[in-house]
């Protein structure tokens, strides 16, 4: 019953399509046991990082990090940078009536997280975030001993 959950065996796609596919349990297995095959063979970046698209760019001087987060406001988004690892997160919840007779209510929820490792000889004291159209952007300078030196390379 569990032989799709092993995550040492080797299966073909024939392997993973065992089902009546006017079965929705079965389909529904059949789903599961290939996301959990394409975990155990390291493919799901795609899916624990969906949502929220996040880009790094590391240019001479710094490293610049621009993330996906609409629908927050700037002082509800918290950036750290702390042994490392920089983290951006942001969290809101909203409630509201819909009418004067209490009868309506709509509530939301947002949150938003990320964390990723910095490289050393980041100048902490200069990094910048800012927040427009719901997209985070965080510059983190390079010091002088972290910025790329082209070495000449000599004939002989």
């Amino acid at each position: 019953m569990f032989k799709n959950l092993i995550p040492w065996k080797s299966q073909s796609e024939s392997d993973l399509m065992e089902f009546d596919p006017k079965n929705e349990l079965a389909q529904f297995r059949a789903n599961f046991d290939r996301m959990l095959n394409s975990m155990w063979r390291g493919e799901l970046d795609d899916v624990w990082n969906s949502g929220w698209g996040c880009d790094v760019q590391d240019t001479e001087n710094e490293i610049v990090v621009r993330a996906e987060a609409p629908g927050f406001e700037a002082d509800e988004i918290d950036v750290r940078l702390s042994a490392g690892r920089l983290v951006m997160q942001a969290e809101h919840k909203t409630e509201r009536e819909t009418s004067g007779n209490g009868k309506g209510h709509i509530s939301s929820y947002g949150k938003f997280y990320r964390a990723m490792s910095v490289p050393a000889g980041i100048e902490a004291d200069k990094i910048e975030a800012s927040y427009k159209n719901g997209v985070l952007e965080v510059h983190l300078p390079k010091c002088e001993d972290a910025k790329s030196k082209r070495i000449a390379v000599q004939a002989k």
